[in-house]
This record gives structure tokens, sequence and C-alpha cells, in this order.
């Protein structure tokens, strides 16, 4: 179902680029990346997911590939290393976060991020990007702004209301584009 809403959330193309976040920790934003990536992927779709969260990485935990180098590394310029890993069955592509950097915001922020994503958006059918939640730091508000749409994780009993309107309303100052909401757990 969310792929369909996805897929069918555009009269002219479906977003390329896709933001995964959340308002607070362990409510699902990595769970249901990678999930969505697996599902797009069974559609036959180039898929890319790239680690944002530079704070906490999990994907490489989810995939169980190495984050020695990765978004961090290629950022910063501390590393001419391919940070590209296929995953078996070649459909999906992921980015780790790389080394933790002691600037995430910074490196997110950059050119060379926004240059990234658009090199990669026409590589991929898809570029699914990982972030932190937007309550605790400004990462996943920033992304927010260079993606086609945002996918908010929203865990039951442990979201509040309130929460989630202070994020939607910082979402909206930044002008992002919110696809939906997804009810986790």
């Amino acid at each position: 179902l969310i792929r369909t809403g996805i897929l069918l959330s555009s009269a002219e193309h479906p977003p390329k680029t896709i933001l995964t976040t959340s308002m607070g920790p362990k409510e699902g934003k990595t769970s249901t990346t990678v999930n969505l990536a697996r599902v797009l992927a069974q559609s036959h779709k180039k898929i890319l997911v790239i680690d944002c969260d530079m704070r906490r990485p999990r994907l490489h935990t989810v995939f169980e590939i190495e984050n020695e180098v990765g978004l961090s590394n290629y950022l910063s310029g501390t590393s001419k290393e391919n940070i590209l890993h296929t995953i078996p069955g070649g459909d999906i592509t992921v980015i780790t976060a790389g080394t933790i950097p002691p600037n995430p915001a910074e490196l997110l922020t950059s050119n060379k991020m926004k240059l990234l994503l658009e090199k990669m958006s026409e590589v991929y059918d898809h570029v699914l990007l990982d972030s932190p939640p937007i309550q605790s730091v400004t990462d996943g508000l920033t992304l927010s702004t260079l993606v086609d749409g945002t996918i908010i994780v929203v865990r039951a009993g442990k979201t509040t209301f309130h929460m989630l309107d202070s994020g939607f309303k910082k979402l909206q100052d930044v002008n992002s584009t919110i696809l939906g909401i997804v009810l986790n757990r």
C-alpha cells in the first residue's frame, strides 16, 4: 500500500528521491526505508538506499555490509573509494553512513550532497534516504529540502500529537513535500 501510495502520489511522475524520517528515535525509520526499498525492487526498479543518519547509522547492520567507508567519507573528501554496495539480487544498492563525523549537519548541507543526489537520481529509479529524527537534530529537515518527498514514520503509543504537530510545522517552514505518514507498531 505504501508503494502504491508513493507511485500514485503525483499525476505527472512519482517521486524519485524520498526521505524517511520521524519525530524521535526508534520509531521505525530504518525498517520502513529498508522494506520500502525491497518492495520497490520487486517491481524490477533500481533502488539506491543512503544512510544519512551519521549519528546512529544502522543500514550497514541491516544489510550486513561494511561501514568503514561511506557517505561521510565521500562528502568530506577523505576517501576516493567506491561507496556503493550492491545487495545480492542486484536491484538494491546501499551507501552506508561511513565514519561518524564531528559535523554531520555541515556535510549534509554541502553542495556535494546535492550533486550526489542529482547524479544518483539519474542512475537509479528511486533514491531512498534514511535520516535522523527531525526533533533531535536539523539533518532531516535539511535533507527534506533536497528530495521530492518526505515520509514520516510515527510509532503508535510513542509519538505524541504535540511532537507530530511541532515536526509538521518545522517541515512546512522549510517547504518540505510530505508524501504521507506511516503508522508503525
